[in-house]
């Protein structure tokens, strides 16, 4: 008698898992053309940035950008003097790509302490992004399987964050990102060393970062974050009371100005750094 139906001895049926649809590794990026009247105002964008979205803008003639969030777009527009062309985001050509912000600054940390990014499209990683973007708006997709839909995605988040990486001139090797993190990171403290509460903790969290990581980054420098703060403004304090520019100017005031609140603290940690008194600098300068 003929056994009907699969043997129960025959092995499940095993699929290569190079076949299953992968994750877009957390950007789940969305592409859509803009549709809408040139005369609208760069604000018209804000929708684009709900529920905690990143957006990037791509068009023949402006190139692309990149904006962390809705803050910034708004803020880089209405500057005196934009550092790019904003002129072009909102005509009919323009190409809007929404990713999730928190998976964005997952691959790559450093651009929550960085200004609009912006990336050429007339050759490299950027044109590729262009000619893709344009393959999915045009339904080159549309008859595809949702798996090969999801795992070609994936080729699309890949695509996005070499075009950053790219655009910002990243290694991509470890070594590369730490010394490229680690640079940003420095310009970020040495632009508010004036700021009294500027603490790893602080510092940290504007660059999107644990405090761990941030120690990390500062692994070998003397006293480690907080110490290489102190040193900066210490050294900043030296170098005004040598200026004759601030020669009327008050000690303390100095001091106050890089960030110090506190008079004794200061004169005893430029003691130990220098050797002598903030005074006895000063008097050093104005009888030499």
């Amino acid at each position: 008698m003929t056994q009907k139906g699969p043997s129960p001895e025959l092995p499940a049926r095993i699929i290569p898992l190079a076949t299953l649809a992968t994750p877009s590794q957390g950007l789940q990026p969305v592409v859509q053309r803009r549709q809408g009247a040139s005369h609208e105002t760069i604000e018209s964008l804000s929708p684009y940035f709900n529920e905690d979205r990143a957006l990037f803008t791509i068009s023949r003639h402006a190139g692309g950008n990149l904006y962390i969030d809705r803050e910034q777009l708004i803020r880089t527009h209405h500057s005196e003097k934009p550092a790019l062309d904003h002129e072009n985001l909102l005509t009919n050509d323009s190409i809007l790509i929404s990713v999730t912000k928190g998976g964005l600054l997952n691959h790559l940390p450093v651009l929550s302490g960085l200004p609009v990014v912006h990336f050429e499209i007339q050759s490299g990683p950027g044109r590729f992004l262009l000619t893709c973007c344009e393959l999915i708006l045009d339904g080159a997709l549309e008859a595809s399987p949702s798996q090969t839909q999801t795992r070609l995605f994936k080729h699309l988040t890949d695509l996005l964050i070499t075009t950053l990486l790219d655009s910002l001139d990243l290694e991509l090797s470890v070594a590369g990102r730490r010394k490229h993190r680690q640079k940003h990171i420095r310009s970020y403290i040495e632009s508010r060393l004036q700021e009294p509460d500027l603490t790893p903790k602080s510092i940290a969290s504007a660059y999107g970062i644990s405090s761990r990581a941030l120690y990390l980054l500062f692994d070998g420098e003397p006293g480690a974050v907080s110490g290489w703060i102190l040193n900066k403004r210490l050294e900043r304090i030296y170098k005004d009371l040598q200026s004759a520019e601030y020669t009327s100017m008050a000690i303390a005031e100095i001091a106050t100005k890089h960030g110090f609140r506190n008079a004794a603290h200061f004169s005893r940690r430029f003691r130990q750094k220098f050797g002598l008194s903030p005074r006895e600098l000063r008097q050093r300068k104005l009888t030499g």
